[in-house]
């Protein structure tokens, strides 16, 4: 499938269909009117080059060096000698997804025609990523301001023809690559290398894959609120219209409630209407109302939901824009400025992390309601089987107890990441970047809460399906067959007690591949 880059907005719905879903066969290509565009960029750019008048980063120095001049005829080794000091990244590396996201998004913001750059350099991007080939980078290092110089300094590497790349799923040396002729390799001309790293590009790439992951998880947790409510025999009413639509109009609400009660339906599950509800001796014979982590999930959910659509617009914005320095448009203009701040994606995952954090304590609050005998309305202490073994048996096994406890300490390190980053900004490079957005630590930090999340919701996911077979319901909807299906191809039933971290760990990766490929639990 080939996607053809044009001077229009590119929708990141779409976008998220494209990268997610095409196996490394997605080819790009540039439209006539970008390619013009760029061109004209390069020729004004060309004009201010040839009056030999202080270009920032590319006859002057970098950063606070940026007084200092530079000789005409060395401005292409300047670019060189960017790249190369500014390679000194360390920490893990981001996957595979992410770095071909950070190629995608670094040739859209390029060919804005903006940013002084040549289609030479725009073609040979488009080579590396319509073959396949993408960059492997480090995550730690950029200050968010200017951008990503140091992880981005990976991708320009990648573009010389040097360095480490994924290619067909294996982490290879590019030069190899280039002797067996995949590819050239590139001279970068002047102000190219600077425009490659002087860039929002590896937050953005990274924050995208954050922002898929999150909305799904989302998703997870309507059907885990539905199912908690079918588990424990709970009331329903409090996901219906009067409670989220005509009482209180946030969208968000309003969309989760209705996820909700539309897997709820499909089970065909009714909770005790008020008219049935008797009393004696001073007690009610069932419940008129469920504790908070019930009954508020779509009060809980809603804001989660819309804060995602609040970042999905600022991602879409970033995508589009250009955020490099300096700027040369199509009329001759020259402008310095500071779109490498990635002050709203910084933002964004700073956001992002706290709704982690509410969504992990949802799902711990709800796991101890139904883990417990004191809350489970009915259903063994621990969620243990208790069919068919003897009393003396019973109190030897304990279920589910370790899981419970498991969830309990690692949603507390997911909450402990809640603090956010951008507030966290330091002084840097003599001072010259005196105001930086964090924007990569951010993502990087939400990325590793986002992988906890997983192993709270493989842990929920487990106890609720134990719940259900032992209240002997015999899932009907679509939805929550499919899950059901994929939990109980990794956990069998819990019917004695048993080690069940690889359980875990197996549906935790089922979990992560479904949402990097699908993105949603098809509700």
């Amino acid at each position: 499938m080939n996607f053809e880059i044009t001077d229009n907005d590119i929708d990141l719905g779409k976008v998220k269909d494209l990268l997610f879903n095409s196996k490394n066969e997605l080819t790009v290509s540039f439209s006539s009117q970008v390619k013009n565009r760029v061109k004209v960029s390069q020729e004004n750019f060309e004009k201010w080059f040839e009056k030999k008048i202080p270009i920032y980063g590319v006859t002057t120095g970098f950063g606070e060096s940026c007084y200092r001049t530079i000789d005409h005829n060395f401005s292409s080794k300047l670019q060189d000698n960017l790249v190369s000091y500014l390679m000194i990244g360390t920490g893990h590396n981001l996957n595979e997804d992410v770095g071909k996201f950070i190629l995608f998004f670094r040739m859209v913001s390029l060919s804005r025609g903006f940013s002084g750059v040549s289609n030479e350099l725009l073609e040979n991007m488009r080579e590396l990523f319509n073959k396949g080939i993408y960059p492997v980078i480090p995550r730690e290092g950029s200050l968010g301001a200017s951008g990503d110089l140091i992880p981005l300094a990976y991708l320009a590497n990648n573009i010389r023809g040097k360095g480490e790349v994924y290619y067909k799923g294996s982490i290879c040396d590019l030069e190899e690559l280039v002797k067996a002729g995949l590819y050239n390799g590139y001279e970068l001309k002047p102000k190219e290398g600077l425009a490659l790293v002087n860039g929002t590009t590896a937050m953005e790439g990274l924050c995208f894959f954050n922002y898929r992951r999150s909305q799904f998880l989302t998703e997870l947790a309507a059907l885990c609120s539905s199912w908690l409510c079918i588990s424990v025999n709970g009331r329903n009413e409090a996901f219906g219209k009067l409670v989220n639509e005509q009482s209180k109009k946030f969208y968000g609400q309003a969309y989760m409630a209705s996820l909700i009660t539309k897997i709820i339906d499909a089970e065909g599950y009714r909770g005790v209407s008020y008219e049935e509800i008797a009393s004696s001796d001073g007690q009610t014979n069932h419940y008129v109302q469920d504790p908070y982590s019930l009954r508020c999930s779509p009060q809980v959910l809603g804001p989660i939901w819309e804060t995602l659509g609040n970042i999905g617009g600022w991602l879409e914005t970033e995508m589009n824009g250009v955020s490099d320095n300096p700027l040369f448009d199509q009329e001759g203009n020259l402008a310095n400025g500071g779109n490498f701040y990635g002050g709203y994606l910084a933002h964004s995952m700073d956001y992002l992390k706290i709704c982690m954090g509410n969504l992990a304590d949802l799902m711990d609050r709800q796991l101890a309601l139904l883990i417990s005998d004191k809350t489970n309305r009915g259903l063994t202490p621990n969620l243990v089987y208790w069919e068919n073994m003897s009393e003396e048996e019973k109190h030897l096994h304990h279920g589910l107890k370790g899981v419970h406890q498991n969830v309990s300490a690692i949603t507390s390190e997911i909450m402990a990441k809640c603090m956010p980053n951008s507030i966290f900004s330091r002084s840097s490079e003599s001072h010259n970047q005196d105001k930086v957005s964090l924007g990569m630590s951010a993502a990087t930090q939400c990325f590793d809460q986002i992988e906890t999340v997983f192993t709270v919701f493989a842990c929920y996911l487990t106890c609720l399906v134990q719940a259900i077979d032992l209240r002997k319901v015999e899932l009907k909807g679509e939805i929550s067959q499919d899950i059901y299906k994929l939990v109980r191809k990794h956990v069998p039933m819990v019917k004695f007690d048993r080690a069940l971290d690889k359980d875990i760990q197996s549906l935790r990766k089922a979990l992560m591949k479904m949402a990097n490929e699908k993105g949603t639990i098809n509700v």
